[in-house]
């Protein structure tokens, strides 16, 4: 086995390791200091390893594809990781940022959701993070749970096959929770039917996301977006 393969399995490992935890956290099998002390772990070794690995890749591929592929690996790391930075800070009493010493906010979330939409494909990195930011503040915010995962999708579609099924996961979770939030939220079933077919290869699926979706009556520039993908997902069914 080469040094490569042993990185993948670690890599592979750890990634499964962090979904089994959070399987076990929802069940109540495990408890909160060992939820976070695990997942911090994992997610610093597994973030490790995918550098040495794109570090390692750098010379076979192009510059931006590899750039690309780090980007979407960053983020899916991210999202698996959830808010467990958030948890440690607010059991040991960390300000984060945003926060003032007394436990105010000084950047309204509505502030901060009004820089992320601005910069959505302009820097969609940058835009994730402030999604986040967002969600650290307010983990139940439909609109950041579903153009955060709506940006990984993006940014992963061009990606390898590992880290195309990762941002899967971590795009289908975030919009199936907004929808789980807000079922009325028209914009998180248009993605959630895209990302379906984009990254899932599902258009069976995709197509009842999509269904949902139109009878939403979803913004115009959302059903932009849903419009140039109906014929394929139809297509693909049909076929």
């Amino acid at each position: 086995m080469t040094d490569r393969d042993r990185l993948s399995e670690e890599r592979d490992f750890l990634l499964e390791s962090l979904r089994d935890l959070e399987r076990e956290r929802q069940v109540g099998d495990i408890d909160d200091d060992d939820y976070v002390t695990l997942r911090d772990d994992y997610t610093v070794r597994a973030a490790r390893i995918i550098r040495e690995l794109d570090e390692g890749e750098e010379q076979v591929v192009r510059r931006t594809s590899t750039w690309r592929k780090a980007v979407a690996w960053s983020i899916v790391v991210a999202l698996i990781a959830g808010a467990s930075g958030w948890l440690v800070a607010a059991q040991s009493g960390q300000r984060l940022p945003g926060q003032t010493i007394t436990g105010g906010i000084e950047d309204s979330t509505a502030s901060v959701l009004s820089q992320a939409r601005a910069l959505n494909f302009e820097d969609p990195a940058l835009a994730i993070e402030l999604y986040g930011r967002v969600l650290e503040l307010d983990p139940d915010n439909v609109e950041a749970l579903t153009y955060r995962a709506w940006l990984v999708s993006l940014i992963a579609r061009d990606t390898a096959d590992d880290v195309r099924a990762m941002a899967f996961t971590a795009a289908t979770d975030g919009l199936e929770r907004a929808i789980e939030i807000d079922p009325e939220y028209a914009d998180a079933h248009c993605f959630l039917g895209i990302v379906r077919f984009r990254l899932g290869n599902d258009a069976a699926g995709a197509k009842s996301a999509l269904d949902v979706c139109e009878a939403k009556n979803p913004p115009a520039v959302v059903k932009s977006f849903v419009d140039a993908i109906v014929a394929e997902v139809d297509a693909a069914l049909a076929g």
